[in-house]
This record gives structure tokens, C-alpha cells and sequence, in this order.
């Protein structure tokens, strides 16, 4: 009996973690702050890949690499624009781009 509350207990742990994690990837996360990107890039157009359509401003790339705020699905923008900020390039606060 305690062996198997001890594995209820475990299992319910893992997916309690689990489901956490997956909330935490996938949320939205707050608003950008005005002209974040350009705070820091003088040249947002550097950024893109060659064979990536003209952008004008940073408004225009969040038209297609939004959230989707019908599931709050991450998109590959918003986890490697991520990645980028807070790991390999760069250790940002959110509060560097997002209002609070």
C-alpha cells in the first residue's frame, strides 16, 4: 500500500511539473514595450535570413510570428527570438522588451 501511494504520489509530481513547464513554454507572455527591438538594433533588416520577404518594422514581423492566441502555441519566432535574448547572445531581463 505505501509503495503504490508512493508511485501515485510520483506520477502525479512528474505531470504536475510537466504541465507547468509546458504552461510556461507556450504562454505569451506580456506585451513588447513600444520599438523594443530597435532600442538595441539599428538595423532590423540585418537579422532576417537573405531569402526573407522585405519587413519594414518590428511590427510587421509580429503580423505572421505571433502567438497564437487562440492556444497560446509558441511559434519557432517566439521560442528562438527567446533563446537568442535570454541564453546564447544576450542574458536580458524580460522587462527589457516586455511591459509589465
Amino acid at each position: 500500500m505505501k509503495t503504490q501511494n508512493i508511485m501515485i504520489l510520483c506520477t502525479l509530481a512528474i505531470l504536475l511539473t510537466g504541465n507547468l513547464v509546458s504552461m510556461n513554454a507556450k504562454a505569451g507572455g506580456p506585451p513588447l514595450k513600444d520599438n523594443s527591438c530597435a532600442a538595441c538594433h539599428d538595423d532590423l533588416g540585418a537579422l532576417v535570413p537573405q531569402i526573407h520577404p522585405s519587413i519594414g518594422n518590428f511590427e510587421s514581423c509580429m503580423l505572421c510570428h505571433t502567438t497564437d492566441s487562440a492556444n497560446q502555441e509558441a511559434t519557432k519566432f517566439s521560442t528562438e527570438i527567446h533563446k537568442v535574448h535570454k541564453n546564447e547572445k544576450a542574458n536580458l531581463e524580460c522587462s527589457t522588451c516586455h511591459v509589465r
